[in-house]
């Protein structure tokens, strides 16, 4: 928010390989927009890499899509810049040392723990343990071969913490987002687009449109002039 990028969060086509989409407006700004098809953790992977592009190069669109190989220089900037962004290497590494402390081997225990606190999944954390030589190469390699670390390890390490609250997917759910739909009854309040134009837009039924509209001109109707907002 800080930095006025719109952060959307859809559900695209089951079969769509599109992770995330980056695009720049010098009238609108900066734009992004996560498959909410994903889990969590990997959908933060994809906005720190469009965040990349939005401080590397913002006046390139760009698509990230499943297993990209990062063969431009562009690629391998915003790449490096999620890793960066998410795992810094010296609070990464030093969570890493304390958590680590004492013990003679890594461990999934030691995964999982470091993971959930940088938020990101356990394929990204390993490879930047590996990255930074603080494991040696070939670490994730070794737990795929070795039956991986699956979601019970983690449910078994984390117990309750590991049932993370999304919001994102459930309004990902809707046919149109909440804060969408906010901007959606402004633009039809004010005039400067119609009922039709609005579905046509939204690609939504025009009567699942008008079901919304009413539903937030209820609300606001509900309200008096102590309420009015200063603009």
């Amino acid at each position: 928010m800080d930095l006025g990028v719109r952060l959307y969060q859809r559900r695209l086509s089951s079969k769509s390989k599109v992770s995330g989409l980056f695009a720049y407006d010098e009238a609108v700004g900066a734009c992004i927009l996560l498959n909410a098809n994903h889990p969590w953790e990997r959908r933060v992977q994809s906005a720190a890499h469009e965040l990349g592009h939005f401080v590397g190069t913002r006046q390139s669109p760009e698509v990230l899509e499943v297993d990209e190989k990062f063969l431009s220089r562009e690629e391998r900037y915003a790449n490096a810049f999620g890793r960066a962004f998410l795992t810094p290497r010296k609070s990464f590494s030093e969570s890493f040392r304390h958590l680590t402390e004492g013990a003679s081997r890594l461990t999934r225990r030691h995964v999982v723990l470091l993971a959930h606190q940088f938020n990101v999944s356990r394929e990204a954390c390993v490879r930047r343990l590996e990255e930074l030589d603080l494991v040696r190469k070939g670490t994730w390699e070794w737990f795929v071969a070795n039956g991986g670390i699956s979601s019970d390890v983690v449910k078994s390490v984390l117990g309750e913490m590991a049932e993370r609250d999304d919001p994102a997917k459930e309004d990902a759910n809707r046919p149109v987002s909440q804060r969408l739909a906010l901007r959606a009854y402004e633009a039809w309040s004010r005039d400067l687009m119609s009922e039709g134009q609005l579905a046509e837009l939204l690609k939504v039924p025009r009567v699942a449109l008008r079901k919304l509209l009413d539903q937030i001109e209820m609300e606001e109707s509900e309200t008096d002039d102590f309420l009015k907002l200063s603009r």
